[in-house]
């Protein structure tokens, strides 16, 4: 009988430990070490965060893939981590496309959460003042700077200057000279001057003479540009004779240099500008010449004063090439690198030939781009 007791408690016994060692197993597999994998499964794309993170307080100066032109950049949902100030300062407070840098960058900030900062020189393309403009934000405790510069080479000391204080430099529409930006946001103005030679050289039927009107010396958009023109005429339109003339972007100044080359070619067929409303002040001049039907005219970017020229038939063609993108994604880029996140380097925008019939579609003057 006894016996028959300590068998029954030693079986009892072990089938307690048995359960006593088998129930933890069900939590222990769908708790603790199920978070952890599932932390691991969604914090995995932190590696493409430039370490250490923004939790740390580092920024990110210079941005990667040099080499990598990014066309899909898509900063939506992006967010400060913290308030940060961000400058921009672009070439002129009188041309209608930089107050339209303005106005994206100022709509960027209120999306994303940051203050920015706008400047723009009382004189157009005064490097001087630019100048003076980056040395003033470096005592303003701001967080990033975005830049059009006014002359690429110029601006390398100050850019340098602001970059050794840890303020990280994003190149808008333009780029600067030197190796120590951050991004640089805008078109491969190389493409942009072959696109604007293939399509001129079409509408000319690869004959007669083109002038080409230059924006001001110095700056990457318009030397870029002029020398790519100027390398497809040579290799793809043999039967075009071209010059090119300083107009510095001006309306007047691109009037005054069509009026001068109608009077040394009475027979030009052809006008393009390169960028600013030289183009609008040429078509002026070919209309009150009479010869509107005899010289077809490109301009570039959307502007105002372009769309009327096109609806009214003075124009035949423009280049849009994405203001409202470049000065929105310069912002992304300045958040990205304050965020600690990796930042392109080179963030391409698009390139698109517009005709009277879409010119609504693209235009990005600053009454349009206010109400976007």
């Amino acid at each position: 009988m006894i016996k028959k007791g300590y068998k029954v408690l030693i079986v009892m016994t072990m089938v307690m430990f048995v359960l006593a060692g088998c129930a933890p197993a069900t939590p222990a597999a769908t708790s603790a070490p199920v978070a952890t994998n599932a932390s691991a499964a969604t914090t995995a794309p932190a590696a493409t965060i430039a370490q250490p993170t923004a939790a740390s307080g580092t920024v990110t100066m210079k941005g990667s893939n040099n080499a990598t032109l990014v066309y899909d950049f898509n900063p939506a949902g992006l967010k400060a981590n913290r308030p940060y100030t961000i400058a921009i300062i672009v070439k002129s407070q009188t041309a209608p496309v930089w107050e339209s840098h303005l106005i994206a960058a100022a709509k960027a900030g209120k999306d994303m959460g940051v203050t920015i900062l706008p400047y723009s020189p009382a004189t157009a393309d005064n490097v001087a003042e630019q100048t003076a403009m980056l040395e003033d934000v470096a005592t303003k405790g701001v967080d990033c700077v975005i830049l059009a510069p006014a002359n690429s080479a110029a601006v390398q000391g100050p850019v340098a200057a602001l970059v050794a204080k840890g303020i990280p430099v994003v190149y808008d529409n333009t780029l600067g000279a030197g190796d120590d930006y951050l991004s640089f946001v805008g078109v491969d103005s190389i493409q942009a001057g072959t696109i604007i030679a293939q399509t001129i050289g079409a509408k000319m039927s690869g004959k007669g003479k083109l002038l080409i009107l230059e924006g001001v010396p110095g700056q990457q958009t318009s030397d870029d540009r002029v020398k790519a023109i100027k390398a497809e005429m040579d290799k793809s339109f043999p039967g075009i004779t071209y010059k090119s003339v300083v107009a510095n972007w001006l309306f007047d100044q691109g009037q005054k240099v069509a009026e001068d080359t109608l009077q040394s070619w009475p027979d030009l067929g052809g006008i393009v500008g390169v960028g600013g409303n030289s183009s609008e002040g040429a078509a002026e001049a070919v209309a009150a010449a009479g010869k509107s039907s005899q010289v077809v005219i490109g301009a570039f970017d959307v502007q105002s004063p372009t769309v009327a020229a096109l609806k009214a038939g003075k124009e035949a063609f423009t280049i849009s090439q994405g203001v409202y993108e470049q000065a929105y994604y310069s912002v992304a880029a300045c958040v990205m690198a304050l965020n600690g996140q990796v930042v392109p380097r080179q963030i391409r925008t698009p390139i698109t030939v517009v005709n009277a019939a879409e010119v609504d579609k693209y235009d990005e003057s600053p009454a349009v781009l206010k109400l976007r």
